[in-house]
């Protein structure tokens, strides 16, 4: 470990250097850097070396339940591939600067705050990674550390490397801005980041925004994750008596967990995440003990419960991170706040509803270690040393005549008045009475205004918590086969978490537990209505109400659904239910607006636009809809008045913008209107996909005339300068949805020459997503019924939305009308194999994918997975080898190729392949060291039956290793008994006993895993851990292992007994094998046999079972076989 963190030392000090160059070095005119009072926010080129991020996936994440594990990806392509060339590369960064601070952020980055550089401290005071190098983390695939990055609706979310809207602006107080944000496409809710610089303040403030913009509840959780140096002195200060470690059981103390101090970096060797349970203080953050600063985050727990750490550890498999990230940047870990209390749940966020909160972000220093309290003003430690007490603390402004009192039992001990300067740690030493020494002290700034500016008694509860209660192992509830409500429940947590078939599922097993379960019915009517299956999603709500006539959401999504059919009159009574009701009473009436306006019902429109606005103010979306009705109404005042207000508060928002332009244009303001034009254009020249987003909003609520202008204005600027070629890269679906809104209006002739330069552009990454365009589409195709292009984006939507035989008989015309669509024809190929099962059909149109695109190594990759599902181990060999030597380099197809070698019993094949080629492993993986430890015991047992236990031994060994170009890093404690008592046996029996007793007492001495993993990775190495325990002489330790894994045969004793219990297979392959060796033979056989129904080729259930049959004795203190 020492080596390691010296490692991690030299590697900080070597970051700092090179941080140094990149700040001189970045392109920032003397002007920028020279020191400032008044706050100014300006915008210049950053060079910051970068590895390139190769091209996106072109393949649409489309039927890919192994890789969208966590959430949805589609419509955004993967970014999976990785380079290794480093450039050096020029952002486009905003800066925000005041007497203190100067904030560096990057909008090309997800809206990173790459620095904050601290003039009081004289250093960043984040982790600011002198290199952009990625590595396979987030939703999409690239990541890059450090920093602060946004997460919403996810973690390290969908355009955490990808550009989002920026827009930088300074307020009447003087403070300096720049808001950040994007619209998602995966759901359409909009975040927004505002970071703020005040004048006179040492803090940055951002003030967060969560925007449901829909009509249907959004799946979401928010963490801002923060980066800070890794380094021996570092710990995080975080007010907490109990963590939860990624789990919800067990709980770890804090700070120490099983002897170690979890909250210094030094002391935890694994990667380990830890959430703050029932912890009632505003602060968190870590503090470097040796060199005396911090970073102190502050947000009301209120609105921000979550205080996660997280370290990559101090082992191996960290060290391997570093490299991974980072060229001399060093060890880093994060601090990260969030919406709800833990990453393991998301929650929904209503229709329309606004989520609003600041959090705080500001350096410490000379505090003398880690604070006390801290809040947005200060930050504050008391520290008591026998008769005397010292306060130090740092204030975020310039406070003046500030009241100063220390207390104890009531009496004052100090009460002075003092002056706290920001660039400067106030330092007092109070003298303690005797009385006092033993009673609690308290604190206080009180500012000459009356203000507490910080205030911290000694007795307040490290979390704040006086009813704070340590936790109890939660009880699962037993599984009731006859329960609506249980599977119901079920459906609702893989819903909250976008998992919409296992939610499906779900719900309909409710049904079939009770067929008119109204809960359920109401979740698939929602369900359906997303997908754009209104017939499926109107049975299902109105057998909902047939049930519970009073079923509020089934009015309030029935409504809906009758509006997307047409019906509106029955839409509006649904409406006014729920209105009557007080049920979505405020989103209600917005859709009832949204109605009277499509209709041309203005006046009507504005009455319930008003009601729904005095019912939430926060809809920014009703808010702007309603300015929209009062331009139309001509009550330009007032619309003026409101529209500003939301831009304003939402200066990103294209729909905002875009009425901020027409009501100003009306009103005369044209200097205005001119500025919110460009403002407008300056966001949607970003991305295509924004263009559509405005448009559809437009043509929501009947504004067809808008959204067209919006379309032919993209369409003009997308023209201009470029070449007839160029032009056919203009995004096909702004064509297609122009010739939709002229078909609308009965213009078919517009219509048709619209669609048929759609027809023309280019098809790579046109991947539609919304319920809308799937009308789009269908209006082209009935247009021109030979339009392979409109064909094969229409299979992509409807498969986005699980309608896979929709898509499947869409991608089957996109491939017989325009052959040359090679991802159609993947498309059509995956459909064939995921969806309908077939796959000698699906394997025919890989083939044709691969003999038109032979130089396309995901087309091979997939193809192999297909094989190896059908038992053509054969055909994959001769497929991967014969593909072009351009293919064969590729690392993926390299795992691939070995992966067949192995199924194919060329395990010598596979070692060399595999040793010879580096590998990129994401966060958790290690498919390819999988197949080297594969390849390597293929040989060993190879070698065993012929006799050559020298080699044998040698190939269990190298199976224990972890060679670098795989990614991954050995784990500390982390035993591998099960190979380690192969080779010691190998080694016997080659009569080499010395080396033989080192690999038993390596398996007998090694920890199955370090004290501060949080749950038991079980595996057959408990088992073989307790085989060589027994061998070196150590039989009760042996014994009470066997006991132990014995225990899991009984349910009600493997839940007392352990807090993370194994499950599946291997809870009685250990179960059988450790009751074999008590002797306890017919429950052995029980549970063996219990494991082999699960998982019938598991080796040591085999193993143990055969010599159960054939009479073999085995016991504590005789011989255990398995291998």
């Amino acid at each position: 470990m020492n080596a390691i963190l010296n490692s991690t030392q030299f590697r900080l000090s070597l970051a700092c250097i090179v941080l140094l160059a990149v700040t001189l070095l970045s392109g920032i005119s003397a002007e920028a850097q020279t020191s400032t009072d008044a706050p100014r926010v300006w915008e210049a080129p950053l060079v910051i070396p970068t590895y390139e991020l190769g091209p996106p996936n072109p393949y649409p994440a489309l039927l890919d339940w192994e890789r969208r594990k966590w959430r949805p990806v589609y419509p955004y392509p993967f970014l999976d591939a990785l380079t290794n060339k480093r450039t050096e590369k020029s952002y486009n960064a905003v800066y925000l600067e005041n007497e203190y601070l100067r904030v560096t952020v990057l909008p090309e980055l997800g809206g990173h705050v790459y620095q904050i550089f601290d003039k009081t401290l004289n250093r960043d005071v984040l982790y600011s990674n002198p290199v952009m190098k990625y590595a396979m983390v987030a939703l999409r695939g690239a990541w890059v550390s450090g920093g602060i990055e946004w997460n919403f609706p996810d973690g390290h979310t969908l355009t955490t490397v990808a550009p989002i809207d920026y827009v930088t602006r300074m307020e009447p107080d003087g403070s300096a801005t720049v808001a950040i944000g994007d619209t998602e496409r995966v759901q359409g809710m909009q975040w927004e980041v505002i970071i703020r610089l005040r004048p006179g303040r040492r803090v940055v403030e951002t003030e967060v925004t969560l925007n449901n913009r829909r009509p249907l509840p959004g799946r979401y959780w928010y963490w801002s994750t923060a980066g800070a140096p890794a380094t021996a002195d570092m710990r995080f200060i975080y007010p907490m008596r109990e963590a939860y470690p990624h789990a919800f059981w067990p709980v770890f103390s804090f700070p120490k967990e099983k002897g170690v101090d979890v909250s210094k970096f030094s002391q935890v060797s694994n990667f380990l995440s830890l959430f703050a349970r029932d912890s009632k203080r505003d602060f968190f953050g870590v503090y470097y003990e040796q060199a005396d600063w911090g970073i102190v985050h502050v947000a009301d727990h209120r609105e921000l419960p979550g205080k996660k750490t997280w370290t990559w550890g101090t082992d191996e498999n960290g060290d391997v991170w570093v490299d991974k990230l980072t060229d001399g940047g060093g060890q880093y870990v994060e601090f990260q706040g969030g919406r709800f209390e833990t990453q393991m749940e998301h929650q929904f966020i209503a229709p329309h509803r606004v989520e609003h909160f600041f959090e705080y972000w500001f350096g410490v220093n000379h505090l003398g270690g880690g604070w006390d309290e801290a809040t947005r003003d200060a930050a504050l430690r008391v520290n008591v040393q026998g008769n005397r007490a010292v306060v130090t603390a740092n204030a975020n402004a310039r406070f003046n005549d500030v009241e100063f009192t220390v207390e104890s039992d009531g009496t004052s001990l100090r009460n002075d008045h003092v002056d706290l300067d920001p660039a400067k740690t106030f330092t007092a030493t109070v003298e303690l009475p005797a009385k006092a020494i033993s009673q609690p002290l308290s604190v206080s700034f009180k500012s000459k205004d009356g203000r507490n500016l910080i205030r911290y008694s000694t007795d307040t509860p490290v979390d704040a918590n006086p009813d704070f209660k340590p936790a109890t192992r939660p009880i699962p509830d037993p599984k009731n086969p006859v329960s609506a409500e249980q599977s119901y429940v079920e459906g609702l947590a893989f819903d909250k978490k976008s998992k919409e078939r296992e939610a499906r599922e779900a719900y309909t097993e409710a049904l079939k537990r009770d067929p008119g379960f109204a809960p359920a019915h109401v979740a698939l009517g929602l369900s359906y209505y997303r997908s754009g299956e209104y017939e499926k999603a109107a049975n299902h709500l109105e057998q909902a109400l047939r049930r519970n006539k009073d079923a509020g959401d089934a009015h309030y999504y029935l409504a809906l659904v009758r509006r997307a059919q047409g019906q509106t009159a029955e839409a509006e009574d649904h409406l006014i239910w729920a209105v009557r009701s007080g049920h979505r009473e405020s989103v209600s009436r917005y859709v009832l607006g949204e109605i009277a306006l499509a209709a041309g019902h203005t006046a009507e429109a504005i009455e319930d636009l008003s009601q729904a606005v005095m019912l939430d103010p926060r809809d920014l979306k009703a808010r702007t809809i309603l300015a929209l009705a009062e331009r139309l109404d001509g009550k330009l005042d007032a619309a003026q008045a409101r529209i500003d207000a939301v831009v304003q508060e939402l200066p990103i928002d294209y729909l905002a913008l875009h009425e901020q332009y027409e009501i100003s244009k009306a009103a005369g303001h044209d200097a205005k209107a001119k500025a919110a034009w460009a403002q407008l254009w300056h966001l949607l020249s970003r991305e295509p996909d924004s263009v559509l987003e405005v448009t559809f909003d437009y043509a929501g609520v009947g504004q067809r005339h808008e959204a067209r202008q919006i379309l032919e204005e993209a369409i003009k600027r997308a023209r201009e300068g470029t070449t007839n070629a160029e032009t056919k890269r203009i995004h096909p679906m702004l064509y297609y949805t122009l010739g939709y809104l002229y078909e609308q209006d009965g213009d078919r002739e517009r219509a048709r020459m619209q669609y048929a330069m759609g027809a023309k552009g280019d098809p790579a990454f046109v991947f539609p997503h919304r319920v809308e365009e799937i009308d789009v589409l269908r209006a082209a195709v009935a247009s021109n019924a030979n339009d392979g292009r409109a064909a094969y984006y229409l299979g992509n939507v409807l498969a986005s939305k699980n309608r896979d035989q929709e898509g499947l008989t869409a991608w089957r015309d996109a491939v017989r009308l325009d052959p040359a669509n090679i991802i159609a024809q993947r498309n059509l190929a995956r459909a064939l194999w995921l969806g309908a099962q077939n796959k000698p059909e699906a394997a025919r149109q890989y083939e044709r994918a691969i003999a038109s695109a032979p130089d396309d190594f995901h087309l091979y990759i997939e193809f192999d997975k297909l094989l190896s599902e059908m038992g053509a181990t054969d055909r994959r060999v001769k497929l991967l080898e014969g593909a072009p030597a351009a293919v064969r380099a590729q690392s993926a197809l390299v795992q691939s190729l070995a992966a067949a070698y192995v199924d194919a019993g060329r395990f010598a094949d596979a070692a060399a392949l595999l040793g010879k080629t580096t590998f990129t492993s994401g966060e958790g993986e290690d498919a390819a060291l999988a197949l080297y430890r594969k390849a390597h015991l293929g040989l060993a047992r190879k070698y065993r039956q012929s006799g050559d236990h020298q080699k044998s031994a040698a190939e269990f060994a190298a199976a224990t290793e972890f060679p670098r170009n795989f990614g991954v890093g050995r784990p500390a404690m982390e035993s591998q008994a099960r190979e380690y008592v192969a080779a010691a046996r190998e080694y016997d029996a080659a009569g080499q006993r010395v080396e033989a007793e080192r690999w038993w007492q390596r398996a007998a001495s090694e920890e199955l895993n370090p004290p501060t993993q949080p749950e038991e990775p079980w595996s057959e190495h408990y088992f073989f851990k307790a085989v060589a325990l027994e061998h070196t002489g150590r039989h009760a330790q042996a014994r009470a292992l066997y006991e132990r894994l014995a225990r899991l045969n009984d349910e009600q004793r493997m839940l007392e007994s352990e807090p993370w219990p194994p499950a599946g297979a291997i809870r009685f392959v250990l179960a059988g094998a450790a009751l074999k060796a008590l002797g306890r033979r017919d429950e052995a056989r029980v549970a063996l046999e219990r494991a082999l129904k699960i998982d019938p080729q598991n080796e040591l259930a085999l193993a143990q079972l055969a010599e159960l049959k054939g009479g073999r004795n085995a016991g504590v203190g005789g011989r255990t076989g398995g291998r």
